[in-house]
């Protein structure tokens, strides 16, 4: 899993070179997770390795998942289907509006098929009524849990710290969405921004 192309593994760790954080004695370090990979960053690639590994072993062709129109994961599930050799669906929580964001555009452009659940039925899409409909459509294929990759994001946080920071007790770990850096405090203290 580890022979994609372009992947950065570990990802970098820079510090963060701020006057009022040298003042407070703090040490910020970034864990550059948006370097994994152009099209797979962070969170995205230590969630989706593990089911692209077990739906290999398993010998599946295809990866269905679920997401939102403007989901980050249906773009990576998108851009490692190519990668492995797996055709790769998106079932999209809403109606189809044409013409398509650019998320489920690059999507597409990758290979992906959309399908579309109203979201009542989305709701339900773990059902075996809604499974079945969708083996219906699209045949044989390895279902990518969203649910099981949230729960398991803490044991993955958990094996991904670098070993220099195990003995840190008092450190807090900060996820800043917007930027996809995960911030790790060297030395906890209170800082006003």
């Amino acid at each position: 899993m580890e022979d994609l192309a372009g992947l950065r593994l570990p990802s970098p760790v820079v510090e963060v070179d701020d006057e009022r954080l040298r003042a407070a004695g703090v040490r910020v370090l970034v864990k550059r997770d948006d370097l994994i990979h152009p099209e797979v960053p962070g969170d995205k690639w230590r969630k989706l390795k593990y089911n692209i590994a077990t739906a290999r072993d398993l010998g599946f062709e295809t990866l269905l998942t679920f997401g939102g129109a403007y989901s980050n994961h249906i773009q990576a599930t998108a851009a490692v289907g190519p990668y492995f050799g797996f055709s790769t669906v998106g079932v999209i929580r809403g109606e189809e509006h044409l013409p398509l964001n650019s998320s489920l555009q690059y999507a597409v452009s990758r290979g992906m098929r959309l399908a579309y659940l109203d979201r009542t039925t989305y709701r339900a899409k773990t059902s075996a009524a809604v499974i079945e409909a969708l083996h219906e459509e699209f045949g044989d294929f390895y279902l990518i849990p969203r649910e099981a990759a949230t729960r398991t994001r803490s044991a993955v946080a958990r094996s991904c710290r670098p070993s220099w920071m195990r003995p840190l007790m008092s450190c807090s770990v900060r996820l800043v969405p917007e930027e996809r850096l995960l911030v790790w405090l060297q030395l906890c203290d209170r800082i006003s921004w």
